[in-house]
């Protein structure tokens, strides 16, 4: 603008007229929506919307939906679209930077009652499916087996694969239907809303065949792969034959969008029959045919991370995501959340200076981009928290938990339901420290919230239950007042009762309700009590995850500590060596995992009155916690203190 200003008005005047000569064209409409029946009901275009582009001064649809602002320099972006009773299906919308274009901008709103409406049959319609789909295979298992066709062991393990497949339908279901549920029907051709209507009325076959129909997928990328090196050639030729690399690429992007669509509902199929391997390949071909999408990058990372527990390879995904939005995103919020995402796969790995490192740099950019009182913000400061949660640093958790709390209550209210997660996290700090009645004065508040948005009987308010519980088990350790483990074994009866109802006896959540049950039993004394809860916990575990997961491995651990409390060492150092040689087939040698039943035999043999043994695992659990986790934490301080008394002892024997 200084050029402008010393030079003639007329030519300012012809300057800044080609500047703002771009007028952006757009409308605001309702979401097309799938009823019951499977038709399709258009969205009607929404007059009266306010729609507010940063810098720039607000206007309002009109009476057909229609609106227009100007543009400067070719981008823009918008700081928020309103309308009284609706709200935004693609919030991202607000955080992304949009080149000018002639197509009109299309900003879809709807009613949060008809979002819920629509999620909430999408819900039954999925939970129907999956638990037709679960009748059909136990049916068929069964009449192989009657027919002597399947050998008993094959028939266990395949049933145990069945039930374990089943333990990820919650998170399934829930994901799913909120897809669904802000999915414009509107902005689908006549074919993709078929796809839809049959995945969702639980007619996979037949979605896939129609899939089929256009080709196998495999050829078809192989053809847009071969399209994508035809375009990579004709631009070394863009001068000369610039119009037909236009058409080209043209071409090539309607084919990448079809085919990505087409990858994403094979994904769906194959993730709701529980065949992870196939699902994991369409989500990892789409990512391979666009390779810059970052939230394909993201999708197929956390796929990989939550399902097949692979971090390296979940970690190489979002580290590329990173690189692609370091470059290409200029509002920031796809390399933060790079940072978050790449943080989990460090805490998961046990790596939690490194992952304190990421989300430390993460909050830095939030603030810088989207500020202090951002719910983007907010939601990092809650990851380090839990950070300095699991490092033991409990005062900077409860620091970094309650600016969560403080900035998620401005934008949500008291009663949201993250907030009733965020008294959760509180709560459970507080309960670290020792600081029994605030914990249970935070987990009342957490039921409470929680009440009034799942209803009395919802596994929300089971594992409140369940964390209230773990409160009064140990107000009863630390005082031994037995009215405490009654009050303890009240609340994970009731913690019990409502994950029964939901998931019946073989779910995972069940099990830890188990695990608890015992831990009181245990504090109580009655050891045959407590053998008998922990063995439900076990039998519950192998049959989901199977002999050699690490969630297994717990329960034999905690096993091991019952035997040991009854004084029968031998039975106690089989368990114990039991859940050993699973954790070193799941984690590395310096792993934490490792180094608790390290601790644990270290105590065995103290107990046993062999301290060589004893101070062999004492000092091979110190030496992996205090690289993990460093000199001030409290257990490593705790091992080094160990050590020393038994060494002394040692010294005394001579």
């Amino acid at each position: 603008m200084r050029i402008c200003f010393h030079i003639p008005i007329i030519v300012f005047l012809l300057i800044c007229v080609t500047a703002y000569s771009q007028t952006q064209q757009g409308y605001v409409k309702a979401k097309g929506r799938m009823n019951a029946s499977g038709e399709v009901i258009p969205g009607t275009r929404l007059p009266d919307a306010t729609v507010q582009p940063k810098d720039r001064q607000a206007v309002v649809s009109k009476s057909n939906g229609t609106f227009s602002f100007p543009v400067t320099n070719g981008s823009y972006a918008l700081q928020n679209v309103f309308k009284q009773g609706y709200i935004l299906t693609d919030p991202e919308v607000l955080s992304r930077q949009y080149a000018y274009s002639s197509n009109p901008l299309v900003l879809v709103l709807e009613r949060p009652e008809e979002q819920l409406e629509d999620k909430l049959l999408a819900e039954r319609k999925i939970r129907r499916t999956l638990q037709r789909q679960l009748q059909d295979k136990e049916d068929e298992l069964e009449a192989l087996k009657a027919t002597k066709q399947l050998e008993e062991e094959e028939y266990r393990q395949t049933l145990q694969k069945l039930y374990a497949d089943q333990e990820n339908n919650e998170a399934l279901i829930s994901g799913m239907a909120d897809r669904y549920s802000k999915l414009d029907f509107d902005a689908l051709d006549d074919f993709n809303q078929q796809i839809s209507r049959l995945i969702l009325d639980g007619k996979l076959s037949e979605a896939d065949s129609l899939l089929n129909s256009k080709g196998d997928i495999r050829e078809r990328a192989g053809a847009l792969k071969r399209h994508q090196e035809a375009n990579a050639q004709e631009e070394q030729h863009l001068k000369r034959r610039q119009k037909k690399l236009e058409k080209s690429k043209a071409l090539t992007q309607k084919e990448l969008e079809d085919l990505a669509q087409d990858c994403y509902s094979k994904f769906e199929i194959f993730k709701m029959r529980h065949q992870n391997d196939s699902a994991a390949y369409y989500l990892g071909l789409r990512s391979e045919l666009d390779s810059t999408n970052v939230d394909y990058l993201f999708e197929l990372g956390d796929f990989i991370k939550e399902y097949f527990a692979h971090y390296d390879n979940a970690q190489k995904y979002y580290e590329s995501a990173s690189v692609i939005a370091k470059s290409n995103d200029p509002t920031g919020k796809d390399f933060i959340t790079s940072l978050v995402c790449i943080a989990s796969v460090h805490r998961d790995k046990g790596e939690l200076a490194l992952a304190q490192e990421r989300l430390e740099y993460a909050l830095n950019l939030s603030r810088q981009f989207f500020g202090e009182q951002d719910l983007q913000t907010a939601r990092i400061y809650s990851d380090i928290g839990v950070g300095y949660y699991l490092l033991s640093q409990y005062d900077l958790a409860i620091e970094y938990f309650q600016k969560d709390l403080d900035i998620s209550m401005i934008h949500l209210g008291e009663t949201h339901k993250d907030i009733g997660a965020s008294y959760s996290n509180l709560a459970r700090v507080h309960y670290a420290k020792g600081d029994y009645s605030s914990a249970l004065e935070l987990g009342d508040k957490a039921i409470a919230i929680d009440k009034l948005n799942y209803g009395e009987n919802d596994p929300h308010l089971a594992t409140d239950y369940s964390n209230q519980g773990l409160v009064f088990k140990k107000m009863g350790d630390y005082t031994k007042d037995s009215s405490y483990y009654t009050k303890a074994l009240e609340l994970y009866s009731k913690a019990l009762d409502i994950r029964l109802e939901w998931y019946g006896r073989i779910h995972p959540d069940v099990a830890i309700v188990y695990n608890n049950i015992g831990g009181v039993y245990k504090s109580l004394g009655d050891y045959d009590k407590a053998l008998e809860y922990h063995l439900k916990d076990l039998e519950i575990s192998e049959r989901i995850l199977g002999p050699e997961h690490p969630d297994v491995a717990t329960s034999i651990n905690n096993i091991g500590v019952v035997y040991k409390q009854k004084g029968e060492f031998e039975q106690a150092l089989a368990y114990y060596q039991l859940a050993l040689q699973i954790r070193k087939k799941v984690f590395p040698e310096e792993s934490t995992q490792v180094a608790d039943v390290y601790t644990n035999m270290g105590s065995l043999f103290y107990s046993m009155g062999e301290n060589e043994k004893a101070l062999q695992y004492y000092e091979e659990a110190y030496a992996v916690f205090l690289k993990l986790i460093g000199p001030e934490h409290p257990v490593v301080k705790a091992l080094k203190k160990r050590t020393r008394d038994i060494e002394k002892a040692m010294d005394k024997e001579i």
